[in-house]
């Protein structure tokens, strides 16, 4: 399996090496995997970010680096770019709300979805902040969201049931992909004789498998099966 990113670490910060081949999306989900899984490797550390492979918008730059920190105790302060440092909080204030097509693969939504919004987009969605309760999403294809997942929410709208749905927090409410919709039950953390049971952040998927809505860390098999 071809990676989308691998990260290169060196004194002064990291630099992602980035598969130009890969929709943006699958770029954010498996950024958000690598850096959750190398959480402690990094610890809590102010580093310089640069990219290579791949030319991005500076709106694609700011959505990985929100992927980095809400996905590690990482604080990106500058960036690299064609040998100049720039400070990635004085690229100017992306206003609010969304971009729409700028993304050939994904619509980016800069903060959350509030209570009796509503955001239908013909492509897949990535929210930075979180669904609120009392707020609607419907994508035709798949949902990220880096918050939490607290109103009405549907993936592969109207019937792509292979769509899936990511979110940073998911407490089991009734949610949608393609043609089915369900309550989904959140796999427990196993607990065993002598660990505690893992208190993880790791974001939570949920597909459809076997006819049914299952939900699991993105970690896990049946996501990554999925995803092949």
């Amino acid at each position: 399996m071809i990676e989308s990113c691998t990260i290169k670490s060196n004194a002064h910060g990291i630099t992602l090496i980035l598969n130009p081949e890969v929709s943006f999306e699958t770029l954010v989900v498996d950024i958000c995997k690598k850096f959750n899984d190398a959480k402690d490797f990094f610890g809590n550390a102010d580093l310089i970010f640069s990219v290579e492979g791949r030319d991005l918008t500076s709106e694609e730059v700011g959505v990985i680096v929100e992927a980095i920190e809400l996905n590690s105790d990482i604080h990106i302060s500058l960036i690299q770019e064609k040998n100049q440092l720039k400070d990635i909080r004085m690229q100017g204030k992306i206003d609010r709300f969304y971009f729409e097509n700028i993304y050939e693969n994904a619509h980016i939504v800069m903060d959350s979805v509030k209570s009796g919004e509503l955001l239908r987009t013909e492509q897949s969605v990535i929210i930075l902040g979180d669904v609120k309760e009392g707020a609607t999403v419907v994508a035709a294809g798949n949902v990220i969201i880096f918050g939490s997942l607290l109103g009405d929410v549907h993936a592969g709208n109207p019937g792509e049931n292979s769509c899936y749905i990511i979110a940073g927090k998911y407490d089991g409410r009734e949610v949608a992909i393609g043609e089915y919709r369900d309550e989904v039950e959140v796999e427990k953390p196993k607990r065993s004789l002598f660990k505690k049971a893992s208190t993880s952040s790791e974001a939570l998927a949920i597909v459809v498998y076997d006819d049914q809505l299952v939900c699991e860390p993105i970690s896990r098999g049946i996501f990554k099966e999925n995803q092949r």
